[in-house]
Order: C-alpha cells, then sequence, then structure tokens
C-alpha cells in the first residue's frame, strides 16, 4: 500500500479546489474543510499534522476524498484565481509550546508567493471559517509572535 508524503506534495500543482461548509455540526459548532484536487489527479485536504507520512492511499481514503470533492462547493473566481495552476512550494505549520498545534491547518505556500489555509471550526457567528489566502506581507505579519515553521526547513 502507498502513502502519500508531505514531500510528495511540494511541487504539485493546484487543479481546482471545493469546500464544505455546515452551519452547525453535531457539537453544535460551524465547520468548513476543503479538498484540493491536483493536476496529478489526487485530491488532498490542507494537512494538520507536519509527519511526512500524509496520506495513505487505500480505497477507502481515495473514495472519501473523491466523494468530497465532487459533493462539495466551487470556491468563487476571486480566490480560484490565486490557487488554480499554483504550484505548492511549501508547507508551514504552527506550534505550541514544541508541539503541533492539531487545531490549526497548515498554511500552504505557492508559486505565486500567496498562502493558503483554512480556519475549520468556530461557533457561529464568533469566527469566520472560510478559505484564507494571504499575500507574503499578511503572511509574515499573521506570523509574527507565533510559532510557525517551514516543513522544508525541519524535515
Amino acid at each position: 500500500m502507498k502513502t502519500l508524503t508531505l514531500s510528495n506534495l511540494i511541487g504539485q500543482e493546484i487543479a481546482d479546489l471545493k469546500y464544505h461548509y455546515l452551519a452547525e455540526n453535531e457539537f453544535g459548532l460551524q465547520s468548513f474543510h476543503s479538498f484540493i484536487k491536483l493536476s496529478s489527479g489526487t485530491i488532498i485536504d490542507i494537512p494538520k499534522f507536519d509527519n511526512d507520512d500524509y496520506l495513505l492511499l487505500n480505497e477507502e481514503n481515495l473514495n472519501y476524498f473523491q466523494n468530497k470533492f465532487n459533493t462539495g462547493d466551487s470556491v468563487l473566481h476571486n480566490s480560484k484565481k490565486h490557487l488554480s495552476g499554483q504550484k505548492i512550494t511549501d508547507l508551514y505549520f504552527s506550534y505550541h509550546e514544541n508541539e503541533i498545534d492539531l487545531d490549526r491547518s497548515a498554511y500552504i505556500q505557492l508559486s505565486n508567493g500567496y498562502y493558503l489555509t483554512e480556519n475549520n471550526y468556530g461557533p457561529a457567528g464568533l469566527i469566520p471559517l472560510d478559505l484564507v489566502i494571504l499575500n507574503a506581507e499578511d503572511f509574515a505579519e499573521q506570523a509574527a509572535g507565533s510559532d510557525i515553521r517551514s516543513f522544508l526547513k525541519t524535515k
């Protein structure tokens, strides 16, 4: 059985992105999850773990991601123009007290200098849940004072 690694994601091109938003999940929270189709046809989510062994490519996982992508909503053109055709150049993970912050999705650095992440869970109305696209300046501002590490520099 093959495993897709984070290292294999570097250099991959984004073909499309879709998302699922729930106004209220089983825990009473809103939830948002995006699914990225790579030019190779592989569908991924935005990673939360910095372990290089990212995704077991078994039939169950592949079907899950394919179903989520097929039933997802398309992102707006304004967002899509920053993503489509861009290559993944690095992944940045948030840490807290030297441990990976599992509540935060990674930042995907793109070849055009933008960074892609998402806010996944929160109480209704308090935290905007959505895809987040940052330019280099906004990313640097958000990273200031935080422990955010490059996957390529730490692997």
